[in-house]
C-alpha cells in the first residue's frame, strides 16, 4: 500500500494505493460529503486479488485533502472531474478504470465526457447524468428534504444524530438501517478528518446537466442502481444508462443510497465482469 498527498489541480489531493502499481488501475470516486474510507476493504480487496491496483482518495474539500471556502472559491463536478485527473497524472495512471459513486458517479462521467483516452471504463452507481433538482427526474424523498434541510439550519445540537437521521433513510429495506455500525462509522470519519463547511452539495447544484455530453461516452459503461433510493431514484440510474450508448444497468432490490455489506457480491460480481470485459475489448 502507498499512501499520501500529491498536489493537484491547485490543492493537495490524499490517496492511498492498493495492489501493484504496474497492473491495470481502477479510481475509486467516492460521494458527497464522505471520505474515501467509505470504500471499504471488504470492497476493493476483491478487486486487488483480482489483478487490479486500486486508487481511493478525498475529493476537495472533505478528509484529508484541502478544505476550500465555497464563497471565495467556489467549484463544480468539471472542478472535482480535473482534481481526479491531476491525481491520476501525479500518480503516472495514463488510463484508469472509474467507478463512482453518488456523486463520484457523476465526477466519473465527466472524466468520461472530457478525456476519453484517459478511460478503461466507467462504472456509475447510484448516481444521476444531472443532480437531485433536475426537473425532468423525480426528487428526494420528502424525510430526507426535511432531515437535510434540519441539519444545514443547525437543528440538530448533535452532529452525530444529524449523520445518523440521514443514513437511516439513505438505508433500503433490505438490510434496514444497521445504527451501531453506522455509530462506529460516522465515529471514524469525525476522528479522521471531519469538515462541517463540507460544500459538495453546493457543487452538484452549481454543475450543468451530463445528458448532451454523456451520448458522446465512448467507454464501456456499467450502471447500477437500487430501486428504493431516496436521494436519486431510481429514474436517475435509468436515465444515466439510456443517455450512454451500450450502458448496461443493473437495478439491486431492497438497495437505497447505500451499498451494505449484505450485497457486496451483488456490486462486485457484475462490476469485476465489466472491467474484464473492457480489458478484453
Amino acid at each position: 500500500m502507498a499512501e499520501g498527498k500529491v498536489p493537484a489541480n491547485g490543492i493537495d489531493v490524499w490517496f492511498e494505493s492498493f495492489g501493484n502499481p504496474s497492473d491495470p488501475a481502477v479510481l475509486l470516486v467516492m460521494g458527497g460529503n464522505a471520505q474515501a474510507t467509505l470504500w471499504r476493504p471488504a470492497f476493493f480487496e476483491p478487486l486487488v486479488v483480482a489483478g487490479y491496483r486500486v486508487v481511493r482518495f478525498d475529493n476537495r474539500d472533505i478528509g484529508y485533502s484541502t478544505w476550500v471556502d465555497f464563497g471565495k472559491q467556489p467549484y463544480t463536478i468539471e472542478t472535482l472531474a480535473a482534481d481526479a485527473l491531476a491525481l491520476m497524472d501525479a500518480l503516472e495512471i495514463e488510463r484508469a478504470h472509474l467507478i463512482g459513486a453518488s456523486m463520484g458517479g457523476m465526477i466519473s462521467q465527466r472524466i468520461a465526457i472530457d478525456a476519453p483516452a484517459r478511460v478503461r471504463s466507467l462504472t456509475s452507481i447510484m448516481s444521476s447524468p444531472s443532480g437531485p433538482d433536475d426537473p425532468e427526474l423525480p426528487g428526494m424523498s420528502e424525510e430526507l428534504e426535511a432531515v437535510i434541510a434540519r441539519t444545514m439550519s443547525g437543528g440538530f445540537a448533535d452532529p452525530m444524530e444529524a449523520q445518523l437521521a440521514t443514513w437511516r433513510l439513505l438505508c433500503g429495506s433490505r438490510f434496514g438501517f444497521d445504527e451501531a455500525w453506522w455509530r462506529r462509522e460516522v465515529q471514524s470519519w469525525f476522528d479522521r478528518a471531519w469538515n462541517p463547511h463540507c460544500a459538495h452539495g453546493m457543487a452538484v447544484a452549481a454543475s450543468p446537466s451530463r445528458r448532451e455530453g454523456l451520448a458522446r461516452v465512448t467507454a464501456p459503461t456499467l450502471v447500477i442502481h437500487g430501486d428504493e433510493d431516496p436521494i436519486l431514484p431510481l429514474a436517475h440510474g435509468e436515465a444515466t444508462a439510456a443517455a450512454i450508448p451500450e450502458a448496461r444497468l443493473v437495478v439491486l432490490q431492497g438497495i437505497g443510497h447505500e451499498i451494505p455489506e449484505g450485497a457486496l457480491d451483488e456490486f462486485l460480481q457484475p462490476i469485476l465482469g465489466h472491467l474484464e470485459a473492457a480489458d478484453a475489448f
